[in-house]
């Protein structure tokens, strides 16, 4: 996990990073995966993909209060450069707007992006995903977290379609509807 000068200022792990024997305390499935080095210090195999899966989960859980599920045959987010992105988002969007509602092209099955923007900032969201496993991932990971009042998913699996079934005019939910 890099975290390094480029992270954004307000990036909670810019400064702070995550405490692995805390983690490994608090979350049962997180330890399964620490090793102890001699001085006692806790790390992880950051080369396992079951390692980086139980370390962003637990920093989703413990600093977002957020579920999630992520299969190990997907990709894996990287919480603290993920949370850069979102912090970005911020600082170009105008705070005195009432309603933001973001689109993600490709969610993945974290949906991580959304979920992040909607329990940091309220964000509503378009989720869109091609890819059938990844969109029911995502779809329960949305659902598991109480955020489908924030957060659309879309299923664009058609090659010749934006979404399957509609026309230009009527594939926004109306509650997203550009007037």
């Amino acid at each position: 996990m890099a975290l390094n000068k480029y992270m954004h200022p307000r990036n909670v792990y810019k400064d702070r990073k995550p405490n692995f024997k805390k983690l490994a305390e608090k979350y049962e499935e997180f330890h399964k995966h620490v090793l102890h080095d001699d001085h006692g210090t806790v790390q992880i195999d950051f080369k396992k993909p079951e390692c980086l899966r139980a370390l962003s989960w637990a920093l989703l859980k413990d600093d977002f209060n957020l579920d999630v599920l992520m299969p190990l045959d997907r990709l894996i987010p990287t919480i603290p450069l993920r949370l850069n992105y979102i912090l970005w988002l911020e600082d170009i969007l105008d705070r005195e707007t009432e309603t933001i509602c973001g689109i993600d092209i490709g969610t993945g099955a974290s949906c991580v992006y959304p979920l992040l923007g909607a329990k940091k900032n309220g964000w509503s969201f378009i989720a869109t995903e091609s890819d059938g496993t990844n969109y029911q991932y995502a779809k329960k990971n949305v659902e598991n977290n109480q955020m489908t009042d924030k957060i659309k998913g879309l299923n664009v699996w058609h090659p010749h379609h934006p979404v399957p079934g509609t026309t230009q005019e009527n594939y926004l939910p109306e509650e997203y509807s550009v007037h």
